[in-house]
């Protein structure tokens, strides 16, 4: 990455092995997902971004995406390193423009804001791994690889939370019916109807 502040964006992005994977399943929306990361990796030291559920929460927001959108990119498609031992990432994109220069300028960068904003990192990491050892349930035949498991309690890979009941997620963007008590497809899921169920568990602490 040179001094002007541009990432270099090549003209055959598409055609690369990863990306074109990557883009066939998630469209556009996925494409400017890895932009997005790719820029906030741009502005942490060594190229080296947060890979926290908060961080990754704050980057859906931003783009008005599900957090396991923004996760699934991040695993799934090998376009992004992670370091989850120091619960951290970045890209070989990245890392290519990160230079010495361009590192050591960054580090260099020492202001107040600049501090407080790497001191608060730390901590979001220092909570993210307690979180990790309070929470941490091991997967069984009841659960699948897509899902998501938080204090002994089922979420789908987009968020949806699941009865215990439920059966196992068999695909990424399958939604879980209350009416059916089913997996279904997102074309089939009438949202409406299935909120109106959900509540009513939630009022009857079903859920």
């Amino acid at each position: 990455m040179k001094n002007s502040g541009f990432l270099q964006l090549q003209r055959d992005l598409l055609s690369q092995p990863q990306i074109a994977g990557m883009y066939a399943e998630e469209g556009a929306t996925g494409l400017g997902l890895y932009v997005a990361l790719n820029l906030y990796l741009s502005h942490c030291g060594g190229g080296w971004g947060t890979f926290t559920g908060k961080k990754l929460t704050a980057i859906a927001v931003e783009a008005h995406r599900h957090r396991g959108d923004v996760k699934r990119i991040i695993e799934d498609y090998d376009l992004f390193i992670v370091d989850a031992e120091n619960n951290r990432f970045t890209s070989p994109w990245i890392q290519q423009q990160f230079n010495k220069c361009a590192a050591k300028k960054h580090q260099s960068c020492a202001t107040p804001a600049h501090t407080y904003l790497m001191r608060a990192e730390e901590i979001d990491l220092e909570i993210e791994k307690k979180n990790k050892q309070k929470t941490c349930v091991c997967l069984d035949d009841t659960h699948s690889e897509f899902e998501i498991l938080r204090a002994g309690k089922r979420y789908a890979s987009h968020g949806q939370p699941l009865p215990i009941e439920a059966p196992p997620q068999r695909r990424r963007n399958d939604m879980y019916s209350y009416i059916r008590h089913d997996w279904v497809s997102a074309e089939e899921f009438d949202q409406q109807t299935e909120m109106i169920i959900y509540q009513q568990l939630l009022d009857n602490n079903a859920i």
